[in-house]
């Protein structure tokens, strides 16, 4: 998957959830619940989808330019972090 058929994908889910939405005549209600089990169907894989999709962007585009941006930061303040001095540990 590339970015844009992880945008595709998101934009496919969101479709998917506003079409009960948009065309209430295709899904009539039924049962004791008057909902349709075919828009509860569209509300849940298109929540599935744009999750997907989106979580693609985020892990694939988002999260390398944090590390980056906090690369950089670390090299503008000095390089490594200063830890304290490490202690042995006894055994009793």
């Amino acid at each position: 998957m590339n970015a844009t058929n992880a945008l595709l994908f998101a934009a496919f889910g969101f479709l998917m959830e506003i079409a009960p939405r948009a065309f209430p005549s295709l899904f009539p209600s039924c049962g004791s619940y008057q909902y349709s089990c075919r828009a509860l169907w569209l509300f849940v894989m298109g929540a599935t989808q744009i999750t997907i999709g989106v979580g693609f962007l985020a892990l694939n585009n988002v999260g390398p330019f944090a590390l980056r941006a906090i690369a950089r930061t670390r090299a503008q303040i000095g390089g490594q972090l200063a830890l304290p001095e490490p202690r042995g540990v006894t055994i009793r």
